[in-house]
């Protein structure tokens, strides 16, 4: 994971928002790689990309280790809603995680920003998901949630997007 910072406008005030995320417009960008053979019988090429939507309707794209035992990353545009009325989209990803024996994927973080003006930032998401055995089609569910808190620690604003659900396929 790598932290991406960008300025964000949230009920009309701009801010810094710090957010994990990495090169996901291009992932975004990137096609689904076809697999040898007809789909669901036979395993899927190493390396394979599926993709699809989010249940914002916001891209998702799922990237399989050549090992296949292995999602080499996973990356979305997520949109998030706070409690000040705001609301903002951003890309989100995480990165190696081992598949299950049951095809199971998860990954989680949190992550506390120290700003210049002496307030804080905390992050959390988290990310589950299941692919078939043929590596062909996958599911799970995605949560960013972001608090802003004032120099006394008092929260200020919660941004949060909670078990959105997400498919790829090939």
């Amino acid at each position: 994971m790598r932290r991406l910072r960008m300025l964000v406008t949230v009920s009309g005030s701009s801010r810094w928002l710090g957010c994990v995320a990495a090169g996901v417009s291009a992932l975004l960008l990137a096609a689904p790689v076809a697999a040898s053979g007809s789909p669901g019988k036979t395993r899927a090429s190493t390396g394979v990309v599926l993709g699809g939507f989010t249940a914002q309707n916001f891209p998702v794209v799922v990237e399989m280790a050549k090992s296949q035992k292995r999602v080499a990353q996973v990356g979305l545009a997520i949109r998030l809603t706070c409690t000040s009325g705001g609301a903002f989209a951003v890309p989100d990803r995480y990165g190696a995680m081992k598949v299950s024996k049951k095809g199971r994927f998860s990954a989680t973080f949190t992550d506390i920003e120290r700003n210049a003006d002496g307030t804080t930032t905390d992050f959390a998401g988290t990310v589950a998901g299941s692919i078939n055995k043929a590596r062909t089609k996958a599911k799970g569910t995605w949560s960013l949630k972001v608090t802003d808190h004032d120099m006394a620690g008092a929260v200020t604003d919660t941004c949060d997007a909670a078990n959105i659900s997400w498919s790829a396929k090939q």
